[in-house]
Parts: C-alpha cells; sequence; structure tokens
C-alpha cells in the first residue's frame, strides 16, 4: 500500500481548456436522448412487433413463467437432503407412479408392509418352534439352534418358598 493514498494532478488552464472544448463538440453533449433513441430505433431492422398493451401482457406472462421455470430448476439443483426434509418435498419427489393400486411389485424396491409382516411371520414360527420343543427337554434361542438341555429346577422353587 503507498504511503500517500491521496494524490493530485495538477493541470494548466491551457489543459482544462482543451477538455472543455473536446467535450463542448462531444455528440453526447450535443445529442438529446428523444434523438438518441430515434437514430437507435432506425438501425433495428425485420419484422417488429409493436408494442401495445396485449403483446406486452402475453410478453410479461411468457417471462414471469420462464423466469419461474429457471428458479426451480436452480432451487432443484441446490436443494439438499436436509433442506428437501424441512420442506417437506422428499415424499412427493418419488416416482408419482407409485401408487397403491393393490397389486404387487416385484421389483426390488422397499417395501415396509411387507417386510414388516415378512418379519412378524418368521418371529412367530420361531416362537412356535421354541413352544413345541419346551416339553423335550432342549430349548432354543430362536435364532441358531439349541441351547442346551434344559430341565427345571423344581427343588429350588422350594427353598425360595415359590412352590405351592
Amino acid at each position: 500500500m503507498p504511503a500517500n493514498i491521496y494524490s493530485f494532478v495538477l493541470k494548466t488552464k491551457e489543459q482544462r481548456a482543451a477538455e472543455k472544448a473536446l467535450m463542448d463538440k462531444s455528440p453526447l453533449k450535443t445529442l438529446t436522448l428523444e434523438d438518441f433513441l430515434e437514430s437507435e430505433r432506425h438501425k433495428l431492422t425485420g419484422t417488429l412487433t409493436p408494442v401495445t398493451p396485449e403483446t406486452f401482457a402475453k410478453w410479461k406472462a411468457e417471462r414471469m413463467d420462464k423466469k419461474a421455470a429457471e428458479d426451480q430448476a436452480r432451487l432443484a439443483k441446490e436443494a439438499t437432503g436436509r433442506a428437501m426434509f424441512e420442506k417437506g418435498d422428499w415424499d412427493a419427489s418419488g416416482d408419482e407412479d407409485e401408487e397403491d393400486d393393490g397389486v404387487e411389485d416385484d421389483d426390488d424396491t422397499w417395501n415396509m408392509e411387507k417386510l414388516r409382516q415378512e418379519t412378524e411371520a418368521l418371529r412367530e414360527r420361531k416362537e412356535a418352534e421354541r413352544i413345541a420343543g419346551y416339553g423335550q427337554g432342549t430349548t432354543t434361542n430362536g435364532d441358531n439352534g439349541v441351547l442346551g438341555n434344559f430341565e427345571p429346577d423344581i427343588n429350588r422353587a422350594d427353598e425360595e418358598g415359590e412352590a405351592s
């Protein structure tokens, strides 16, 4: 950073007069806004649509639709999982063709109700096997087979005073 941040340019009276004369001759100084717009309008070529309230309303509607689509695309691109979850769009963002028709799909999608039913049926079957094997002197833990021989200790219940 320079030691002196303020600098001055000294101009002579002749330099100032030359700059003023140059600005006075400039087309920007002599050209009015109306003249400038008229000259630019004459430069346009091709078929032009005159601006009427109807054409302007149509153009504005198309422009607003385009801007809305661009904003929606930008938001979809920037969306994170957390933002989608907080907004609530995560439920609607899936495939719309996944409606419950009562027909089971055999594809590899997650069906939580079917998974719950299968798990419950498996638990009931293992519990039935455990109960069936209870009187035969062996017990299973329900997952991976026999734990060992099991015989209830009748004498121990008498010692604790729980037997009738």
